[in-house]
């Protein structure tokens, strides 16, 4: 991966060389460096396992990001470099990628976000609850059975991989935006040489673009998963965002080859949001109480060392304080979630699908 991110750092330098050669001659304005942006986020919070009573205080991410453009004039050319500084206690680095854009027009090229879908795309920077939903967590999953020679293995595609997207962002005369790319379908920091690569494509109207508060979005992924199985994905999203509201569903299907056949997961997410300004509550500046329901069917997990094939829903609840004016700033995050399951017995001593209380301090700059 470093030499990904030294491959990444030239190119951006030699860029930036070329626009700055080619500035007028004496007399003329200089052009300004390249600045860069420093960005992050940090989650740490405590949970409760309500079944047994077990509890715990983790730092749940710390990223670390810069991002900027080639001078303050020509705005051609962006890049972003982002790491998590704690992903289970290693570093992560996320985002090395370089960006071509000109009006509506962008070309990215590098390791980022492959954006299928909303939630998949959310991360911890954009996630309004402390859990991800169960469409981030399970749609790129795959897994391969235990064939006698190896044990069962299971894998998830990630939000991120290595590749180059093309993207319209929709204009007002033109409200559709589009997004079609080629990656490597290995993940992040992976660059292994392999015979294919996989497709995504993604259209969307924003909130207010063509229907006043209304947006949706559809989205599709096919190619192989690093085991070398077919995988596709496909959804659709419908969300509504006007004054405190914000109400957003997401509906995924995944299907991965296997030797028994064909493998579906489908998979949803709704939530509903209301954010409530107050005044005169010493540092508090809006409550935002939230909601949110998920369901995953044939949903697969790797439980001592076996393949298990569950059906689920969690229902969550609870109220965001916020620190500053809008959401997704600086907050605490109270969160009560319930689960219900329908898979074999031996999932109930899981920790990951027991009723869990969660307080969470997040913040973003």
């Amino acid at each position: 991966m470093k030499k990904t991110a030294h491959s990444c750092s030239l190119l951006c330098a030699t860029l930036a060389a070329v626009l700055l050669g080619s500035a007028p001659a004496a007399g003329a304005q200089k052009q300004k460096p390249l600045v860069p942006t420093i960005f992050g986020v940090l989650k740490t919070r405590f949970e409760t396992d309500l079944k047994t009573g077990n509890l715990r205080f983790s730092v749940n991410n710390a990223r670390l990001g810069v991002k900027g453009q080639a001078g303050e004039e020509s705005k051609l050319f962006r890049y972003q470099f982002q790491a998590d500084l704690n992903s289970e206690g290693k570093l992560s680095v996320l985002d090395t990628y370089v960006t071509f854009a000109s009006g509506a027009f962008e070309v990215s090229l590098g390791q980022q976000l492959y954006h299928f879908g909303t939630e998949l795309s959310r991360g911890p920077r954009l996630n309004y609850f402390a859990s991800s939903s169960f469409v981030a967590t399970y749609v790129g999953s795959y897994y391969a059975p235990a064939d006698g020679s190896s044990p069962a293995r299971t894998g998830s595609l990630g939000a991120r991989d290595i590749g180059v997207l093309f993207s319209y962002k929709g204009t007002k005369r033109i409200p559709v935006g589009l997004l079609a790319g080629l990656v490597n379908g290995y993940g992040i920091n992976n660059m292994s040489w392999h015979r294919n690569v996989n497709f995504v494509a993604r259209l969307w109207i924003d909130p207010g673009m063509a229907v006043e508060g209304f947006g949706l979005a559809g989205n599709y992924y096919t190619g192989k998963t690093p085991f070398g199985s077919d995988i596709t994905m496909a959804g659709g999203e419908l969300r509504y965002m006007k004054d405190r509201w914000i109400v957003e569903g997401e509906y995924a299907s995944r299907w991965l080859g296997t030797p028994a056949g064909t493998d579906r997961c489908d998979l949803a997410a709704v939530h509903a949001i209301y954010s409530q300004p107050v005044a005169q509550w010493g540092p508090v500046k809006f409550i935002a109480p939230m909601v949110r329901w998920d369901y995953g069917h044939n949903i697969t997990v790797l439980d001592q060392a076996a393949l298990v094939h569950l059906n689920a829903q969690r229902a969550t609840g609870g109220i965001t304080i916020g620190f500053a004016k809008k959401l997704l700033q600086c907050e605490l995050r109270l969160n009560y979630e319930h689960y219900f399951l329908d898979g074999p017995a031996q999932l109930a001593s899981n920790p990951v699908f027991h009723d869990k209380f969660i307080a969470e301090f997040f913040l973003a700059f």
